[in-house]
């Protein structure tokens, strides 16, 4: 009995050592597998990041030409716009002008119908009449258009001196209008949509004379 005992543990003690000699290599084929596969996996990561590279490098070169085709495109338009500007400054007083003819030629004919040499003096006083009405009726179309176009006259006779819309040429006594009052317009002076266009030229009143001012006292 103990010889068989001995045998039995004898065979189990081998049966451990092949199972244990099995599980060292089973180890072992897996290490190699592992060092095998790691390259692999390597290689593929590093495939994977080539193809991320080169659709970057497209998506970039796309991204380029589209901002080529833009810049290309705004400086088009900058140019267009730049002439269409260009023309509209040249021809903003096409329409004011264009009305403008009509009392060009009026004053024409006006011109044409007074005498060459010697003045109004050489005709008859219905004669001059009538061409005192016409310039007075071409004066008044003028100033129709101009008033449509936003044109305005600045008062100035009788009204307290403004240097924002007057412009004083001198100064005169007035036994009439007290000192700052414009008692004579030398140019009229115009508003062109509520801006100042030219400011009107006047005589501004120094009060009135020293004299008088003795007298009065």
């Amino acid at each position: 009995m103990p010889e068989e005992k001995n045998l039995s543990e004898e065979t189990h003690t081998d049966a451990g050592k092949e199972k244990k000699e099995k599980d060292k290599n089973q180890d072992a084929s897996l290490e190699v597998v592992e060092k095998v596969a790691e390259p692999a996996k390597e290689e593929t990561q590093i495939d994977l990041l080539k193809e991320r590279l080169v659709k970057s490098e497209e998506q970039t070169k796309e991204l380029e030409d589209r901002l080529l085709r833009l810049a290309a495109e705004f400086d088009n338009y900058k140019k267009r716009m730049a002439k269409e500007f260009g023309y509209l400054i040249k021809n903003a007083n096409e329409n004011l002008i264009l009305q403008l003819l009509d009392t060009l030629d009026n004053f024409q004919r006006a011109l044409d119908s007074a005498p060459a040499k010697g003045g109004i003096s050489n005709k008859t006083s219905d004669d001059y009449e009538s061409f005192h009405k016409g310039v007075e009726l071409i004066h008044n179309h003028m100033k129709e258009i101009l008033t449509k176009e936003g044109l305005k006259e600045i008062e100035a006779l009788g009204k307290p001196f403004d240097p924002n819309f007057h412009e004083a040429v001198t100064q005169a006594e007035s036994d009439k209008h007290d000192e700052g009052i414009i008692i004579d317009e030398i140019s009229k002076g115009y508003m062109l949509n509520d801006r100042l266009l030219r400011a009107s030229k006047v005589v501004v009143s120094k009060g009135k004379p020293k004299d008088q001012e003795k007298e009065t006292a």
